[in-house]
C-alpha cells in the first residue's frame, strides 16, 4: 500500500502536465489560426484559388502531417498538385507562428483534406501577355483594380509618375522587374509577405493578369526613364561646366586687367 500512493500520485502528474498540451491543439484553435493565416489564399472551404492557390480539401498530399508542418514551416512553390501547376510561392510561416500553432494548424488541415473529394477545377486559369499600356492605367488608378485594391501610385513611384504619399511610402519600382524578376515579381505582389503589402491587399487581391500587365508596364517606365535620365544628366552637366568655365575665364582675365589699371594708377 505504502507504493501504491507514489505511484498515483505519479500518474496524476503526468495527466496535469499533459494537459496543456492537449488543450492547446484544440480544433476549434486550429481552424482560428487557419482563418488567420491560411484562409484568405487557400479559401475558408480549403478548395483553394483556380490556377494560384491549391485546394486543401481533398488533397492527397495535404493528408500527410509531417509534410503540412513542414511546408507551413519553410514554404513551397513549383509545386503540382492533383495534375495542376501552381507557380505563386506559399511563403514560410515559422517566423510568424509558433511551432505549436505550426502543429495545430496542421492538425485542422489534414482534416480538411480527409473531409471530401476536391471540388476545385483540374484546369488553370490562362493568362495572357502583359500589355504596358493596361499596366500603367493599373499603376496610376486611371483603370481600377478588379478586387477594388488601392492603386500603386497611393504609395510607389515609377516613371513620370510621383508617389501620392500612401502608408509607408512604398519604394521606388523602377528596375525592380529586371532585377527580381518578371515571375518574382507578379509572385511578390499577388501573394505579399511585406506587412503593409499585406494590409492593403489581403482582401483586395491583386489578379495574377494585372500583376502581368503591371510588370510589362514598369519595364517599359524603367527603360524609358533610363534612356532619357542619361541624355537629361548630360545636358545639364555640360550647361554647368560651360558656365564655371566662362566664370573661371573671366576671373582668369579680369586679375591681370586690374592689375594693369592699378599699377598706371601709380604711375601717375
Amino acid at each position: 500500500m505504502k507504493r501504491t500512493i507514489p505511484l498515483a500520485f505519479l500518474f496524476t502528474a503526468i495527466l496535469v502536465l499533459m494537459a496543456p498540451a492537449a488543450l492547446a491543439q484544440t480544433p476549434d484553435e486550429g481552424v482560428d489560426i487557419y482563418n488567420q493565416s491560411c484562409a484568405r489564399c487557400h479559401g475558408a472551404d480549403g478548395l483553394g484559388v483556380p490556377g494560384k492557390y491549391p485546394p486543401l480539401t481533398g488533397n492527397p498530399d495535404a493528408a500527410d502531417h509531417d509534410l503540412v508542418v513542414d511546408v507551413v514551416t519553410n514554404g513551397l512553390s513549383g509545386k503540382v498538385i492533383m495534375g495542376v501547376a501552381y507557380t505563386n510561392e506559399m511563403p514560410a510561416f515559422g517566423n510568424r507562428l509558433t511551432p505549436e500553432e505550426i502543429q495545430t494548424v496542421s492538425t485542422y488541415v489534414v482534416e480538411l483534406s480527409l473531409s471530401g473529394p476536391s471540388t476545385a477545377p483540374t484546369t488553370t486559369v490562362p493568362v495572357g501577355e502583359g500589355t504596358a499600356l493596361v499596366g500603367e492605367n493599373l499603376f496610376t488608378g486611371s483603370s481600377l483594380l478588379s478586387n477594388g485594391g488601392v492603386a500603386c501610385i497611393a504609395c510607389h513611384q515609377s516613371g513620370q509618375y510621383d508617389r501620392l504619399g500612401g502608408p509607408g511610402l512604398g519604394i521606388n519600382l523602377d528596375g525592380i522587374v529586371q532585377n527580381y524578376g518578371k515571375s518574382g515579381f507578379i509572385s511578390a505582389i499577388t501573394d505579399p509577405v511585406v506587412a503593409p503589402m499585406i494590409a492593403v491587399f489581403a482582401d483586395h487581391p491583386i489578379t495574377e493578369q494585372e500583376a502581368t500587365d503591371l510588370a510589362a508596364y514598369l519595364e517599359a517606365a524603367t527603360s524609358d526613364t533610363t534612356s532619357g535620365t542619361s541624355v537629361d544628366l548630360l545636358i545639364v552637366v555640360g550647361v554647368i561646366g560651360f558656365i564655371v568655365l566662362i566664370f573661371i575665364t573671366a576671373v582668369v582675365i579680369k586679375g591681370p586687367q586690374n592689375a594693369y589699371v592699378e599699377k598706371l594708377r601709380s604711375t601717375r
